[in-house]
């Protein structure tokens, strides 16, 4: 009954498919403003149809939004990629609707097909070296149980970053899976990664520090793939990708910059501190500052003007990225009690605050949608809060790496190599969102801030699930050679 079935096939029809009922049928799903989409839309030709309407704001989505018929004069003060898919569905709905309404749908289309494709060339590499039905239909379903989920799939519907993080993130791992697995290391697919790649660091100014990464991963691929040609192409690439990551980085400017700041000493130094006037002395501070301590930028009655610009040059000038990152350096405890509250939500895909419906849904504020959302929904009973389990995850996964590693050097297997490599820059990607999270914002917004964690475990536990099923396959293949001997 399994036989003949094409499962990276069913993989990408299956996503298109869950995802056209989440995003498209009514009820239609996405993901509620939580005050984020003016910096984005403000700049891209979109505006809110109902600014002053307090149900726009984290209880119910909205699909329309309005489109500046003349020149739109807001500062452009925010870099991302996201911008291209704006303008780009802004086009493709100009040119089939001409009352200056713009439908989101037209761009949560593009992420849900960028992540079909992508689902598509990660389940083919991990079926490809199972021969059993069985074992291809089990992980194409688990992979679909996990990145079609509601949780996941909601963020396409909005102009949050994360729906670039997730489509783009996902197609741009296919891609270098699919190289190292199928030996397609050529000139158009380590380009189609660096464009992939590239929309997904220019997601977030969070991300910036993962063209680092990237620039690594290419670097190694052009020293051991031969090809002249290729290697000045990855060389290019990873060039591009450490000044995307400077300039993405240098983006962070304005009101962006100091709501960071403020959260970053707030909600995360000074977070359960005993003695906040200490804190304040290590940065030349006045010690009436650690008033502020534990409150956030949008409190609706503050002590201060948190745009004064006595506050600026006192205040959020005296605490540095390099300085904050130098205090939990040589402050380990502070570093580890925001560690613990970061792992604590780190496997929460769905912001708490944000609603799912749109208004006409007859649903209650902040109400949200359970269609397809199991996997997310164990998954913060039953891993959120419990910071032992994220230590035996993580020291779980690197002994296995480096013992799968170091196999695979000593037998010189440069496919698994690569592999293992691929799937370490996985595991980094995460694990920096959590450091980033805590130096850049403290607990402020942390559902979102630790988001790439929860893609990169969850990219690694499917793999997981094909290695021992690999290894299951094995071992009864043994069995039955043996006892039935040729």
């Amino acid at each position: 009954m399994l036989r003949n079935i094409n499962y990276p096939i069913v993989a990408f029809w299956l996503v298109i498919i869950i995802g056209t009922v989440t995003l498209f049928c009514k009820p239609v799903i996405g993901m509620a403003d939580n005050g984020d989409f003016y910096r984005v839309i403000s700049t891209n030709g979109v505006y809110e149809l109902n600014p002053k309407d307090q149900n726009l704001y984290f209880g119910y989505f909205n699909k329309d939004y309005g489109i500046y018929k003349y020149n739109n004069d807001n500062e452009k003060n925010f870099t991302s990629t996201q911008g291209i898919f704006i303008k780009l569905a802004v086009y493709i709905n100009e040119i089939f609707n001409k009352n200056y309404i713009f439908d989101i749908r037209l761009m949560s289309w593009m992420f849900l097909i960028a992540e079909a494709l992508g689902i598509y060339l990660i389940v083919k590499v991990l079926t490809t070296e199972l021969t059993k039905d069985k074992y291809k239909m089990i992980i194409t379903l688990v992979t679909i149980l996990i990145f079609c989920d509601t949780g996941y799939l909601a963020y396409y519907n909005s102009f949050y970053g994360e729906a670039l993080n997730i489509s783009f993130f996902l197609l741009s791992i296919g891609i270098l899976l699919y190289m190292i697995e199928f030996n397609k290391f050529n000139k158009l697919n380590i380009l189609m990664f660096g464009i992939t790649s590239f929309i997904f660091l220019g997601s977030k100014q969070q991300l910036a520090p993962v063209g680092i990464l990237l620039a690594a991963v290419v670097l190694r691929l052009g020293f051991k793939i031969k090809g002249n040609l290729f290697k000045v192409l990855t060389l290019s690439l990873s060039i591009g990708f450490i000044i995307s990551s400077i300039l993405f980085y240098n983006a962070i400017s304005g009101d962006f910059e100091y709501i960071n700041r403020y959260h970053s000493m707030n909600r995360g130094i000074l977070l359960y501190e005993d003695n906040p006037d200490e804190v304040m002395k290590y940065f030349n501070i006045d010690e009436q500052y650690s008033l502020l301590k534990e409150t956030t930028f949008y409190d609706d009655v503050t002590l201060v003007d948190l745009y004064d610009n006595k506050l600026i040059e006192n205040y959020y000038k005296k605490f540095t990225t390099g300085k904050i990152l130098s205090y939990y350096i040589t402050h380990p405890r502070a570093f580890f009690k925001m560690m613990k509250i970061s792992f604590d939500n780190a496997y929460s895909i769905r912001p708490n605050a944000i609603g799912n419906y749109e208004k006409s849904a007859n649903k209650q504020f902040g109400a949200k949608s359970y269609f397809f959302a199991l996997y997310s929904t164990v998954k913060q009973k039953v891993f959120t809060g419990n910071l032992i389990f994220s230590i035996i995850t993580i020291t779980m996964y690197v002994y296995i790496f480096i013992r799968r590693y170091i196999k695979a050097y000593k037998t010189k297997d440069y496919k698994i190599i690569f592999k293992e490599e691929a799937y370490f820059y996985i595991f980094l990607v995460g694990l920096s969102q959590i450091i980033i999270s805590v130096i850049g914002a403290g607990d402020a917004d942390l559902a979102k801030h630790v988001f790439m964690y929860n893609i990169s475990f969850d990219l690694i536990l499917i793999y997981f699930v094909s290695i021992e099923l690999a290894k299951h396959e094995q071992k009864k293949n043994k069995l039955t050679s043996y006892r039935y001997p040729i």
